[in-house]
């Protein structure tokens, strides 16, 4: 399962473990992306007052509108507060991994919070 953006036809998109099957997407972990204000975004568990049994939910595949690849950040963030703690290091690789993403390369147009 891959960490995955997936936007709902509600227009809720999670950051969750994602995979199709049967018609169904499963979403494993999900944690919903909240604007801040001033260009930041906010992740927190999408259904935290929900049971999800072994952390997973299906979603019928019709009310899914796209699936596609968050940037390294917004991954690193995820994998730091749902995940699996890892990063995936930004630039030509010479970290290993755990490690971070290189302080002195920022996206300005993203900052995240949780």
């Amino acid at each position: 399962m891959t960490t995955k953006i997936v936007r709902l036809a509600s227009g809720e998109e999670i950051v969750c473990g994602c995979e199709l099957k049967d018609g169904f997407y499963e979403l494993k972990k999900p944690a919903i992306l909240i604007p801040t204000g001033n260009q930041q975004l906010g992740l927190m568990p999408w259904l935290a007052y929900a049971k999800l049994q072994d952390d997973k939910i299906k979603i019928a595949e019709k009310f899914v509108v796209f699936v596609t690849e968050p940037q390294k950040d917004l991954m690193n963030e995820y994998n730091t507060a749902f995940g699996s703690g890892l990063f995936v290091p930004s630039g030509g690789g010479g970290g290993p991994v755990g490690q971070g993403a290189n302080p002195n390369e920022k996206n300005p147009a993203l900052k995240l919070t949780t």
